[in-house]
């Protein structure tokens, strides 16, 4: 069971931290229940975890981490750099532990395999934001997943062989997304730069997935919005904008 005052031991202070046995998801919880701003809702399993595209997320209970933000000071402009300004906050809490790169817009592999995916979920209230989670869903300690997915996910346990606290990762990331957090706010904060970082395809073939079909690109990072800048096969430099995209090595 995960250990709240572990947790809170790491995070250096006491938090707003809920944590639940089981829930169909931690952002629909998020969404539907009045939360102060940065609450943090955590589960050891869901019933219904999604990814992009209302894809089910694997939640295996009591080894990994499913968890939601309630952000504060959200804007719509900011919700993809959002997306993206989360995703290396993660990668570089858990750069010690494995070669973490992300993958536009918000999965992060391992050697090629999938170990973390973000789903920000947002309602409105007559066209204004009224209320913006971040979700995130992290192998951690799993070594065992469904046949659909065995080949294609993987686990910081699986990549390094050691078990890791889900409380002092889940702490690290809380504090690092939290001492960047009024700079991102703010305009202090570089996305396109962040990108080069831990980005899993920069200056790399990639292959776009659209409307059923597969167009070759050369990955050029990001722009300051967070869309993707891809050069085709013309040599022509594209932004890609479109939400349901997903993408892999050229071979």
């Amino acid at each position: 069971m995960f250990d709240v005052s572990l947790y809170e031991k790491h995070r250096g202070k006491k938090d707003g931290i809920t944590v639940l046995d089981s829930v169909d998801s931690t952002n629909a919880y998020a969404v539907i229940n009045s939360l102060p701003p940065f609450s943090c809702v955590a589960a050891e399993t869901q019933t219904a975890g999604r990814g992009r595209s209302g894809r089910r997320w694997h939640s295996s209970k009591g080894d990994n981490l499913y968890f939601s933000i309630v952000l504060h000071g959200m804007d719509v402009p900011k919700l993809l750099p959002m997306n993206i300004f989360a995703g290396y906050i993660l990668a570089d809490t858990l750069s010690p532990y494995a070669d973490v790169r992300v993958k536009w817009p918000n999965d992060l592999t391992v050697n090629g395999k999938k170990l973390a995916g973000i789903l920000m979920e947002t309602t409105f209230s007559g066209g204004v934001l009224e209320k913006a989670v971040l979700g995130i869903g992290l192998n951690v300690n799993t070594t065992d997943f469904p046949d659909e997915i065995k080949d294609i996910a993987t686990s910081l346990k699986i990549e390094t062989g050691q078990t890791f606290s889900r409380e002092e990762i889940l702490a690290s990331f809380m504090n690092n997304l939290e001492s960047r957090y009024d700079d991102f706010l703010n305009g202090g904060v570089d996305i396109a730069k962040l990108w080069s970082f831990y980005s899993a395809f920069l200056d790399k073939k990639i292959s776009i997935h659209k409307d059923g079909f597969k167009t070759v690109y050369t990955e050029k990072g990001i722009d300051s919005f967070g869309c993707l800048r891809a050069v085709n096969a013309e040599g022509r430099l594209e932004t890609i904008v479109t939400g349901d995209i997903g993408y892999d090595i050229c071979r």
